[in-house]
Protein backbone atom coordinates (compact mmCIF):
# COMPACT_ATOMS: atom_id res chain seq x y z
CA UNK A 1 0.00 0.00 0.00
CA UNK A 2 3.00 2.34 0.65
CA UNK A 3 4.53 1.68 -2.23
CA UNK A 4 1.42 2.39 -4.57
CA UNK A 5 1.12 5.92 -2.97
CA UNK A 6 4.94 6.66 -3.87
CA UNK A 7 4.60 5.70 -7.25
CA UNK A 8 1.71 7.78 -7.47
CA UNK A 9 3.81 10.69 -6.05
CA UNK A 10 7.16 10.18 -8.28
CA UNK A 11 4.78 9.96 -11.12
CA UNK A 12 3.24 13.08 -10.16
CA UNK A 13 6.64 14.71 -9.44
CA UNK A 14 8.03 13.75 -13.16
CA UNK A 15 5.03 15.29 -14.36
CA UNK A 16 6.23 19.25 -14.03
CA UNK A 17 10.38 17.95 -13.67
CA UNK A 18 12.46 15.24 -15.16
CA UNK A 19 15.21 16.01 -12.52
CA UNK A 20 14.20 17.04 -9.60
CA UNK A 21 14.92 15.01 -6.64
CA UNK A 22 11.99 12.53 -5.52
CA UNK A 23 12.50 11.91 -1.41
CA UNK A 24 10.89 8.95 -0.30
CA UNK A 25 10.72 7.85 3.71
CA UNK A 26 10.71 4.51 5.30
CA UNK A 27 7.61 4.73 8.30
CA UNK A 28 9.23 5.38 11.58
CA UNK A 29 9.86 2.66 14.22
CA UNK A 30 10.35 -0.26 11.53
CA UNK A 31 13.26 -2.21 12.87
CA UNK A 32 16.32 -2.00 11.10
CA UNK A 33 15.60 -5.55 8.82
CA UNK A 34 12.68 -3.09 7.29
CA UNK A 35 14.82 -0.25 6.54
CA UNK A 36 14.83 -1.31 2.70
CA UNK A 37 10.92 -1.05 2.39
CA UNK A 38 11.06 1.35 -0.12
CA UNK A 39 14.35 -0.07 -1.87
CA UNK A 40 12.72 -2.41 -4.75
CA UNK A 41 10.59 0.73 -6.01
CA UNK A 42 13.50 3.37 -5.40
CA UNK A 43 16.08 1.20 -7.06
CA UNK A 44 13.50 1.42 -10.61
CA UNK A 45 12.90 5.27 -10.08
CA UNK A 46 15.11 7.86 -11.76
CA UNK A 47 16.28 10.75 -9.23
CA UNK A 48 15.36 8.53 -5.71
CA UNK A 49 16.49 9.28 -2.44
CA UNK A 50 15.49 6.79 1.05
CA UNK A 51 14.93 9.44 3.61
CA UNK A 52 16.18 7.53 7.24
CA UNK A 53 15.93 8.89 10.84
CA UNK A 54 18.20 7.86 13.58
CA UNK A 55 17.07 9.02 16.96
CA UNK A 56 19.11 7.42 19.59
CA UNK A 57 17.31 9.43 22.08
CA UNK A 58 14.61 7.16 21.36
CA UNK A 59 16.22 4.06 21.59
CA UNK A 60 15.45 1.85 24.61
CA UNK A 61 17.74 -0.55 23.96
CA UNK A 62 20.49 2.42 24.37
CA UNK A 63 18.89 3.40 27.62
CA UNK A 64 20.67 3.36 30.81
CA UNK A 65 23.97 2.46 29.03
CA UNK A 66 26.98 4.06 29.62
CA UNK A 67 28.34 6.83 27.18
CA UNK A 68 30.93 4.70 25.49
CA UNK A 69 28.56 1.82 25.17
CA UNK A 70 25.94 4.57 22.95
CA UNK A 71 28.96 5.79 21.46
CA UNK A 72 29.76 2.33 20.23
CA UNK A 73 26.85 1.61 19.16
CA UNK A 74 26.54 4.65 17.09
CA UNK A 75 29.70 3.19 15.05
CA UNK A 76 28.76 0.05 14.55
CA UNK A 77 25.11 -0.90 14.71
CA UNK A 78 23.85 2.68 12.88
CA UNK A 79 26.94 2.41 10.51
CA UNK A 80 25.88 -0.83 9.18
CA UNK A 81 22.19 -0.12 8.96
CA UNK A 82 23.26 2.84 6.95
CA UNK A 83 25.53 0.62 5.07
CA UNK A 84 22.58 -1.81 4.29
CA UNK A 85 20.81 0.78 2.16
CA UNK A 86 23.64 2.36 0.82
CA UNK A 87 24.62 0.64 -2.47
CA UNK A 88 25.92 1.69 -5.31
CA UNK A 89 23.37 0.66 -7.83
CA UNK A 90 20.05 1.86 -4.96
CA UNK A 91 18.76 5.31 -4.58
CA UNK A 92 20.69 7.66 -2.98
CA UNK A 93 20.17 8.07 1.01
CA UNK A 94 19.38 11.05 3.45
CA UNK A 95 19.60 10.77 7.08
CA UNK A 96 16.55 13.19 7.24
CA UNK A 97 16.68 13.51 10.76
CA UNK A 98 19.12 12.83 13.55
CA UNK A 99 20.08 14.48 17.09
CA UNK A 100 23.03 14.58 19.22
CA UNK A 101 20.87 13.98 22.37
CA UNK A 102 20.75 10.75 24.07
CA UNK A 103 19.63 9.37 27.83
CA UNK A 104 22.73 9.27 29.73
CA UNK A 105 22.97 10.97 33.17
CA UNK A 106 26.43 12.81 34.34
CA UNK A 107 27.93 12.60 30.79
CA UNK A 108 28.04 15.91 29.69
CA UNK A 109 32.02 15.20 29.09
CA UNK A 110 31.05 12.67 26.53
CA UNK A 111 28.41 14.72 24.63
CA UNK A 112 30.18 16.01 21.82
CA UNK A 113 31.81 12.68 21.21
CA UNK A 114 28.53 11.50 20.60
CA UNK A 115 27.77 13.91 18.34
CA UNK A 116 31.13 13.43 16.61
CA UNK A 117 30.70 9.73 15.93
CA UNK A 118 27.02 10.58 14.52
CA UNK A 119 28.38 13.17 12.10
CA UNK A 120 31.16 10.68 10.44
CA UNK A 121 28.89 7.69 10.37
CA UNK A 122 25.70 9.88 8.83
CA UNK A 123 28.37 11.77 6.41
CA UNK A 124 28.23 8.27 4.48
CA UNK A 125 24.96 8.88 3.71
CA UNK A 126 24.87 9.79 -0.25
CA UNK A 127 22.63 12.53 -0.30
CA UNK A 128 23.47 13.85 2.95
CA UNK A 129 22.10 14.65 6.45
CA UNK A 130 20.08 17.28 8.27
CA UNK A 131 20.48 17.71 11.80
CA UNK A 132 16.76 18.27 13.95
CA UNK A 133 17.14 20.31 16.92
CA UNK A 134 14.67 22.70 19.35
CA UNK A 135 15.50 24.78 22.14
CA UNK A 136 15.91 22.11 24.89
CA UNK A 137 16.09 22.43 28.77
CA UNK A 138 19.40 20.24 29.14
CA UNK A 139 22.31 22.46 29.14
CA UNK A 140 25.16 20.92 27.06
Amino acid sequence: MVTKHYRAGYEAVRKHSKTAYVIMSNRLGLGSDESRELFPLATGLHGTVIDLHYYTVYNDMLANKTAQQNIDSVKKNLSAQLGRVTTSNGPLTFVGEWVAEWRVNGAKKDYRRMAKAQLKVFGGATFGWAYWTLKNVENH
